[in-house]
Formats: C-alpha cells, structure tokens, sequence
C-alpha cells in the first residue's frame, strides 16, 4: 500500500513538472496524499519525509515551488528505484527466435543514411547506392531488415526485384512472418514478389498460399502461384490443364512447373508444345527435363529441322524454319550428354553453309547459339575446336573462343592467341566495320571484373553462370588497353607501379575535372582506381574533386556518398590534405565528409 502512494506522488510530481511547478502549490490531489503518508511513517520514517516534501510544495509560496519540486521529486524517484524488481516468479523458459541466417554486423552512420534514403523514398541514384551496399555487406545489419523488406514495393521496378531476388533471401525465414502479413492475394506487383519470396523461402508452407491464389486471386498473382506449383504431384494434373490455357503467361508458368517430372503425360505434353506454337515457352523447361524419351524426341526433331534448313527454296518458309530451330536448340540447354555434343559441335562445324541463310533469324545466330551451348557444356574437346578456328570465327562466336581460351590456356598463350583483335581497332566508327566488332567482341569479356563473372555470364549465355570464374589476364593486356585509348578497359586491369596507366589515369582525370561544372560520374571510378593502384597523387585528385564537385548542384547529395567513401581508402599520412579541405567546403558538405575522414584518422 505504501509503495502504492509512492507511485501516486510520482505520478502527480511528474504532471506538474510538465505543466510547471507554481502549478504545484494548493493542488489538491498532492494535498489528499499526505496523510497516508504520514500514516506510512509511523512504520517507516522515509515515508514522513516524504509527506514533509509535499507538504513544503503544496504550502509553500509560489517562487520556492521550483526548488521543491525538484527536492519531491528527487527523493520519490530514489525510493522507488530502491523498491523495483528485477526478477519475475517462475520458471525460466527459452526465448523463441528466428534465425537471420546472416551475421549480424553495424554499418557505419555514413554508409546507413543513403541506404535507407535510397530504400525509402525516390528519385535517380538510388539502384546503384543500393547495389554497392549489397556487394559490401551492409545489408547484414538487422537496422536494415524493416527498410528493406519495405523496399519489395518501390515505385521502381529494377529496385523491388533487386531488393527481393538479392537481398531480402538473406534474412532467411525470419522475415516470413511480415511477408505474409502484408501479402494481399488479390494484388499485383509487390505482392507477386511476395509470393515468390515465400515460396522461395518456405516452398512447403507456401503452397497452401498459392492454391489459394489459384482459386481468388488477380491474374498476374495465379501465373506466380502456378511456378509454386514445382515439384508438387498432387498437382500435376491441374498444371497439365493450365498447360493448355488460353492465356500464354498461364502455359509458360504451367511448362515451367512440370519441367520436373517424367511420367509420360507431362513428356507428351511438353514435346507437343515444343512441335507447335509455344516452343519459345516450353524450351526452357523442355532444357531442365530429363526425361530420355523427350531427349529421343528432341534429336529426331532436330535433324529433320536442320535438315529442312538447306532444302527449303522459299524465303519465306526458310525464316520461319530458322526462328523455331533457333528456338530448339535451346531445348539442348543444361544437357552435358555426348550425343548432345555431337549434334551441337555438328551445327557449329555448319557455320559456313549456315551463314548463308538469311532471316529475322540469321543462319549466323543459329551458329552462335550452337556455340554459346557448347561453351557451356565444359568440354575440352570443344574448348579447343573453338580456339583453333577463332580467325574463321565472326564476332560474337570469336567471343565465346576467347572465353574457352581464358578457362583452359595459361595467360600468356591467351594473349598471344587473341591481343591482334585489341590492337587492330578499327580507326573509323563504323559499328559493322569487322575489326571494330572483333575488338568490341574482345573487349566486353576484358571488362567482366571477377565478382560481376556470374551475373554477365547468366544474362548473355544461357543461364551458365560463373564460366570465366578464376580467370587471368596477362599484364601485356593493360598496356594494348593504354594504348587503344580504353579508359573503362584501363580501370578495369589497372595495377599497381604501371607507370604508362599511373599517367593516363592522373591525365584523364585533370581532363575531366577542368571542364566548367563538370559532374562526369567517371571521375569517382577513375579515383577508386587511383587509390587501388597506390597511385602518388591519387589524395591531390581526390582534394581536387571534392572541391570542385560539392559546389556543383547537379551533382547532388550522393557526390558526399561516392567521393567520400573513397577517403578512408587513401594512406592515412594524407588525413592532414583532408582536414585542410573542409574549411573551404559548404556545410552540407562538411557533415558528409568528417565520418570518412575520422575513419581515416583512426586507421591503424
């Protein structure tokens, strides 16, 4: 009961500390407590002191309410910091937790505030902070968790897939729980996101989710839901119904899901779809079955279509032939059978006799198709067919001859092999002149950093990820880039104590930084390289930069981001140039840089 009263002294010292402490004198609900507070000190004395306290506010004058009220409250607030408890009756059982499937790190004030401006609000600039952030790992901070899983519903569509195929699989089933609790299975866009990260994460607890789907939900949430569908024999013969729905979304998500299974039904099915219509839909999935009935199938429809290839006199026919074999040999894709080696490496022997036939669809990407598959397939026999003809070769072929070269030869043969296409450069600007496009061809696969191996390699060659991965380039490759006048190829295989790239990279950057509001976004990956490289002057730049960009307008808040994320990347002998900067900076620009620079400061 005592410490009851206690509680209501302070619960009324606290109202009249906010509403002002000459409030406090007569107030009469202060007043009703001193009795049973007095009452309370017959028992313990504490407690008449306390009532002395209230009385002295209540009845004194106004001008001393303040100083009392301070006294009363003080004192109350350490009596019942004497009572608390902090323990509980019972027995003491686990908390349930969840786990994030990541461990757990603190990005840095600095590098969180763009992030989560970059997740929460809009505008340009914001894919590119976030991509960063993700190859570094600051999205292992569980501050981040909410920000991101809001993300899944951006406004840009580039950001919410990114967000939800890279970033939000990390937090693991943990995260389930929000998911679903936003998930409408009437929705689109955010939601079908949703139900593919839910099955992504939880494929057995989802499905109930997509069956429901299936029965109420939008159209752009059912062809999702179908996909969910995967590996489920209850519901094969609902996905062979879809298969044959009038809607073509439907029938690629229905294909998709029956990929897995070989009963003869679902073979009939999908080798129906590959003879007729839909093979631009069924290909993918007709790839991942393993069915050796549909693979029969496959080889007797390839060899009567490229047979049919060089036979058929009308133009017309002929570009609807080479579009649906173009289509099939995709069906090849994943396979590493050697019947399936001997039909491809038989259609790329052809190239000749198919770079004859023309259409929307040239004999040429026929060829080219033949080879991207046969590349994939991780034979040395073919690897070195390609490698031996790559001066016969067009283009985008000589490309695939470069990458077998660059996985199965030592560095140096590779650049004896192939430095002529780099050196060659077409000095005209013609796009179709030959040597510009081999040097193109060259060029792109030079530019592929080892940690971008897998994505490039997913998106132009047939899902075959990470091909070129522990891949060297000989040193001679950086001075033939010097030398083509190659700034990206430059930044790319930039070394350090290269004299001749140390003075293009300092030239090419003065350029770019004399020009009147210059605000090139090159000049922050030219400063990177710079310090990378343990360039001399690569703090004198960056001192330059800084100055010059914080005034630029266009530039914007992300400049802070960019430029200054490069700062506790330079020796730290350079914090004195920093330091001396700031005090011609603007403010704005001054809040951004001092973390970095403090971080450079404290480098061991």
């Amino acid at each position: 009961m005592s410490i009851a009263v206690l509680n209501q002294v302070y619960s009324e010292t606290r109202r009249l500390s906010i509403a002002g402490s000459p409030l406090a004198c007569g107030d009469f609900r202060l007043k009703k407590l001193i009795e049973p507070l007095r009452t309370a000190g017959k028992k313990a004395a504490v407690f008449g002191k306390v009532a002395d306290a209230v009385e002295k506010l209540v009845e004194g004058p106004e001008k001393d309410s303040a100083q009392a009220m301070l006294e009363l409250s003080t004192l109350v607030t350490a009596i019942l910091y004497t009572q608390g408890k902090t323990g509980t009756d019972g027995k003491l059982k686990p908390i349930d937790t969840t786990d994030m499937g990541i461990h757990s790190t603190q990005a840095a004030a600095r590098v969180l505030k763009p992030l989560l401006e970059a997740l929460t609000t809009t505008g340009s600039g914001r894919q590119e902070i976030i991509e960063d952030a993700h190859r570094r790992g600051a999205f292992n901070d569980l501050r981040l968790v909410k920000p991101a899983v809001g993300a899944i519903d951006d406004v840009y569509g580039e950001i919410a897939d990114f967000v939800t195929d890279k970033v939000l699989p990390l937090y693991g089933k943990a995260i389930l729980p929000e998911i679903k609790a936003t998930f409408d299975p009437k929705g689109k866009g955010g939601h079908v996101r949703r139900l593919r990260l839910m099955y992504q994460l939880d494929p057995e607890g989802t499905l109930p989710v997509a069956r429901e789907v299936l029965d109420s939900g939008s159209k752009e949430l059912k062809v999702a839901a179908l996909e969910c569908l995967s590996g489920s024999k209850d519901d094969v013969s609902y996905l062979l119904e879809q298969a044959t729905a009038r809607a073509k979304d439907v029938r690629r998500a229905a294909l998709r899901a029956l990929s897995g299974f070989k009963e003869d039904t679902v073979v009939d099915t999908l080798m129906k779809a590959v003879s007729g219509a839909d093979i631009e839909i069924a290909a993918e999935p007709v790839s991942r079955n393993r069915s050796p009935k549909l693979l029969k199938f496959l080889f007797a429809e390839a060899d009567t279509q490229l047979g049919g290839l060089f036979t058929t006199k009308d133009k017309a026919k002929l570009k609807k032939q080479l579009a649906c074999f173009h289509q099939l040999l995709s069906c090849f894709a994943t396979r590493t059978d050697k019947k399936t080696e001997e039909f491809l490496l038989g259609c790329f022997e052809q190239r000749d006799k198919l770079a004859k036939l023309k259409g929307d669809i040239s004999g040429e990407d026929v060829s080219l198709k033949a080879a991207q598959l046969l590349v994939a397939m991780d034979s040395k026999k073919v690897q070195k067919i390609l490698i031996d003809s790559h001066s016969t070769l067009a283009p985008d072929v000589l490309q695939l001859a470069f990458v077998a070269a660059a996985r199965t030869k030592k560095p140096k043969e590779v650049y004896r092999y192939f430095s002529p296409y780099l050196s060659a450069r077409a000095s005209g600007k013609k796009s179709r002149d030959p040597a510009k496009q081999k040097y193109e061809a060259i060029r792109e696969v030079l530019l592929i950093r080892p940690e971008e191996y897998a994505s490039y390699y997913e998106y132009y060659h047939e899902g075959h990820a990470a091909l070129l991965k522990g891949a060297e380039w000989a040193p001679e490759w950086l001075d033939a880039a010097v030398k083509a006048d190659d700034l990206p190829l430059v930044l790319t295989l930039a070394r350090p104590k290269h004299k001749a790239a140390e003075k293009y990279l300092q030239r090419t950057v003065e350029k770019k930084l004399k020009k009147s509001g210059s605000n090139d976004y090159e000049i922050d990956n030219i400063l990177e390289t710079m310090i990378r490289i343990g360039h001399p002057k690569s703090a004198d730049i960056l001192v330059e930069a800084l100055r010059k960009l914080s005034k630029s307008r266009s530039y914007g808040y992300y400049y802070g981001y960019w430029l200054g994320r490069l700062i506790p990347e330079l020796p730290k002998k350079d914090a004195p140039k920093i330091e001396a900067l700031l005090a011609s900076l603007p403010d704005k620009a001054v809040d951004n840089l001092v973390p970095y620079l403090t971080e450079l400061k404290n480098k061991s």
